[in-house]
């Protein structure tokens, strides 16, 4: 059976996003996995989580971290809140997966001090799923756990993207490119020219090249690399892109008879295009290279993103994902 915890008071609409997310998990996953919420009791009562059945346990803890702290000694040193809850819960092996919402930067630094990394893994990474245009996912990492990073922490996130691209996607040899400004093999700075020769040379995954901007919901790739500035900007350029692209498509089609007409028309092919397009489907990041499976939630999230962050957490423990990453250590992380 697996478990999983969730930090009931993380994210901007928590806990009542959480604990709809929840439900919407229990109404469409008919396996035995359990949820474990840890949130004080009268807001998870609130929110209705009492009626949520035998599958939820909450765990009680009054104490919780604000979205909009700042990364300070004193914060990561208060072990009793939500979010260091779950973490230690994951360290003890009480539960199999940790999922917050709540402040990225101190999920990702509990989680570091708290679980610790797996050994020979010099920095983790937040890997989140992207749609391309073949209809599959492409891995793209990192998205903001690193950056400033160096030549060997994008090696590494090469062979981590291309063993979880392999498990949990279901993809064979897994093609992995670095992105960069340029396909040639001289392009970039410095750190993107040693990295493009140490992976072509050494090859310890199928590597196919740089990888430009305009290439990254193609397909051409299917584990895009790169340090977590640029990552981080990338996604939320993405995100933004998709949502504005459906606030001026909204009001087009209301501006004509013409539009309304048309969008009635082509409503199932959109809906399907804007299901894709939205970060609530794909759930949230993982954090690979630490001692657990921990996903890192928007802090905008839907209770639909929540639910799917739960479905991907059981997919990821189903794999084996996380042990063979521990197991196959010397194979993927020595350079």
């Amino acid at each position: 059976m697996i478990k999983i915890a969730i930090d009931g008071m993380g994210g901007d609409h928590a806990p009542d996003a959480v604990i709809k997310g929840i439900q919407l998990f229990l109404e469409e996953n008919k396996s035995d996995t359990k949820i474990v919420c840890v949130c004080p009791e009268e807001k998870f009562n609130g929110a209705g989580g009492h009626s949520l059945g035998n599958r939820v346990e909450l765990v009680h803890c009054d104490k919780y971290i604000p979205m909009d702290s700042k990364l300070s000694l004193s914060i990561l040193k208060n072990k009793d809140t939500t979010m260091h809850k779950i973490i230690q819960m994951l360290k003890n092996r009480e539960v199999d997966v940790a999922f917050s919402a709540g402040n990225t930067a101190l999920f990702v630094s509990i989680s570091i001090g708290e679980l610790g990394l797996i050994e020979g893994i010099d920095r983790p990474a937040i890997c989140v799923h992207l749609p391309n245009l073949k209809d599959k996912t492409t891995l793209f990492l990192d998205v903001g756990a690193n950056v400033s990073p160096k030549a060997i922490n994008l090696y590494q996130y090469a062979i981590m993207g291309s063993l979880y691209s392999e498990n949990v996607l279901g993809i064979e040899n897994p093609k992995v490119g670095l992105l960069n400004i340029g396909e040639e093999p001289g392009k970039g700075d410095e750190l993107r020219q040693i990295v493009y020769k140490e992976l072509a040379e050494n090859k310890p995954v199928n590597f196919t090249g740089n990888i430009e901007g305009h290439e990254i919901f193609t397909g051409k790739a299917d584990v895009i690399v790169t340090d977590g500035f640029s990552g981080n900007i990338v996604l939320k350029v993405s995100e933004g892109l998709g949502r504005s692209f459906k606030s001026i498509m909204l009001r087009e089609i209301n501006r004509s008879i013409s539009g309304k007409i048309g969008f009635f028309i082509a409503r199932n092919s959109l809906k399907k295009y804007a299901r894709k397009t939205d970060y609530a489907e794909y759930g949230g990041g993982v954090l690979i290279g630490v001692n657990g499976v921990v996903i890192i939630g928007h802090g905008r999230s839907s209770p639909r993103a929540i639910s799917n962050a739960l479905f991907l957490g059981e997919k990821i423990v189903l794999s084996g994902f996380f042990e063979k990453l521990k197991k196959d250590k010397e194979k993927w992380v020595q350079q």
